[in-house]
């Protein structure tokens, strides 16, 4: 047994360890789960919809039926979706009872990030640093929906450092609608809307098989020591890809109709490719942003497929056939060390609203607000950058590094910026796979990737990361990839963190804080 193996093996004795008792689920039926293949009606996920100015609910994080940590709400396994307007209020109670666990470095507290929101960093707001609830705990979020907040779709989902792949990864997720993209995507206005939220759930829901994984990925540091290298469609026997908490879903579409597909991907660690057969993709839309929102850019982008890597959003139109077209997800490379992220069929686009009627109902006519917001920064053309920074992504068999330094929690800020401001990032990728980078509170640009100027650039807030490359003569050589941060807005003053949104690299210790004052 090599010293990786070795390691590997010690780190998951210990694991095994973990405390099972307390928790327990509310009494409540588990979901029913047509099995692969089946062409059930693409689930309804229920609402909360915002009244007066406040989205008010009730979380619990819990065990389900089979031993995985879910939410729960109103006595029911669910993660709702959130619907706000800008300047909204979210009003959110999280109740921890999830089991205490015992294992040796993992902290068993919990808490919930609202991702891509450009709020407050502060508790009772959108903090993950300090804002965590132990087991039988409870924390009251209020978290305001800033008036230039995008309209577009944003999640939810917890973040407690080392157990975040485990927790996310099972299914505490949920999708947020901030509503008004109508009023920035006419092509939008009156069609029929579909929220579609992708997981990768684990065969095994235990917390030591995820954590084994996540000693296994992180081992690959050369393709060449693993069997599984270099092949990113090879078959994958620990998850199973989901659309709305079923492997497989016909959606229901006439010729010729016109529909917004709003897609998150609240997966651990698993890319989507997302196509539908024999048609492009009209993406109007992306990690909450439009994409005309950036100065210069169109209302939309034609693109035969859109890759949604970990915590990625797409919203796009598609366009009904007299014939079924399948919605897939095409083979994703993420480098000779990467995930495996096979070509799989999610769905079928299929002439039919559904023989019932239920199919119709659930879904929403998108609809112009009637109030006006004020301009928003994310249109304003961006100012020279004020600094620059250089973030190197690095890992090896014991762990996952930002600038050579694995998180903690009690650590200085890393990088100090000033609000206000937009800086120029490089992220230097000194690995064999994709890292998927992600700023907390803010969006950002890409400007370029080893050099070669981005096409259509827009907002985004998670970006793939390439792998380091080889040189003509044979040398490895990192990869650089620019982005412009945006610290313009005054609403992020504080501390955040930045992090790989491949959550097991998270969970390692690729994060760091980021100080705006």
């Amino acid at each position: 047994m090599n010293g990786r193996m070795l390691l590997s093996a010690l780190l998951s004795s210990a694991l095994l360890i973990a405390c099972s008792g307390g928790g327990g689920s509310p009494t409540s039926p588990a979901p029913i789960v047509p099995t692969p293949g089946s062409a059930a009606w693409l689930p309804l996920i229920p609402e909360v919809i915002s009244s007066g100015g406040v989205a008010a609910l009730t979380l619990q994080a819990a065990f389900d039926s089979n031993g995985r940590p879910s939410f729960f709400w109103n006595g029911q396994k669910a993660a709702p979706t959130i619907r706000v307007q800008p300047g909204d209020t979210i009003q959110l109670t999280f109740v921890n009872t999830l089991p205490e666990f015992c294992a040796v470095g993992v902290q068993s507290n919990s808490n919930l990030h609202f991702h891509g929101f450009t709020s407050s960093p502060d508790a009772p707001g959108d903090d993950v640093i300090t804002t965590l609830a132990a087991p039988g705990q409870t924390l009251n979020y209020t978290v305001v929906v800033n008036t230039d907040q995008p309209p577009g779709l944003y999640w939810y989902h917890a973040h407690p450092h080392g157990l975040s792949s485990y927790e996310v990864g099972n299914g505490m997720a949920g999708a947020i609608v901030v509503e008004g993209i109508a009023n920035e995507v006419p092509a939008t206005a009156g069609l029929r809307e579909r929220v579609i939220v992708l997981s990768d759930i684990p065969n095994d829901p235990s917390f030591s098989a995820g954590e084994s994984g996540r000693l296994r990925r992180s081992s690959r540091v050369h393709a060449a020591d693993d069997d599984e290298g270099g092949n990113p469609c090879r078959a994958e026997t620990d998850a199973t890809p989901m659309i709305n908490g079923i492997p497989m879903a016909s959606i229901g579409i006439m010729p010729g109709e016109k529909e917004l597909l709003r897609v998150v991907n609240t997966s651990g660690h698993r890319h989507f490719d997302i196509a539908v057969d024999g048609q492009s993709l009209d993406l109007v839309a992306q990690d909450g942003v439009p994409i005309h929102d950036y100065a210069g850019a169109p209302q939309s982008l034609t693109v035969p497929s859109v890759v949604i890597p970990p915590a990625g959003r797409a919203e796009f139109i598609v366009t009904g056939r007299s014939t079924p077209a399948a919605l897939i997800s095409n083979c994703y490379q993420s480098g000779p060390a990467g995930d495996a992220n096979p070509a799989i069929v999610l769905g079928t686009l299929t002439n039919d609203h559904g023989t019932s009627g239920s199919e119709t109902t659930s879904v929403r006519v998108r609809q112009r607000l009637s109030s006006i917001r004020k301009p928003l920064f994310y249109r304003e053309p961006l100012p020279a950058p004020a600094a620059t920074q250089l973030i190197h992504f690095q890992e090896d068999a014991n762990g996952f590094y930002l600038n050579g330094v694995q998180y903690s929690a009690s650590a200085a800020p890393m990088i100090t910026s000033h609000a206000g401001t937009v800086e120029e990032w490089t992220l230097e990728n000194d690995t064999d796979e994709v890292h998927v980078f992600h700023p907390h509170q803010v969006h950002f640009v890409v400007k370029s990737i080893n050099g070669v100027p981005q096409p259509n650039p827009h907002w985004l807030d998670s970006f793939d990361i390439p792998p380091q490359g080889h040189t003509a003569a044979g040398n490895l050589v990192p990869s650089l990839t620019k982005v412009l941060m945006d610290f313009r807005d005054p609403v992020i003053v504080g501390t955040f963190v930045f992090h790989c949104h491949i959550l097991d690299h998270e969970d390692g210790g690729m994060m760091a804080k980021i100080q705006v004052i």
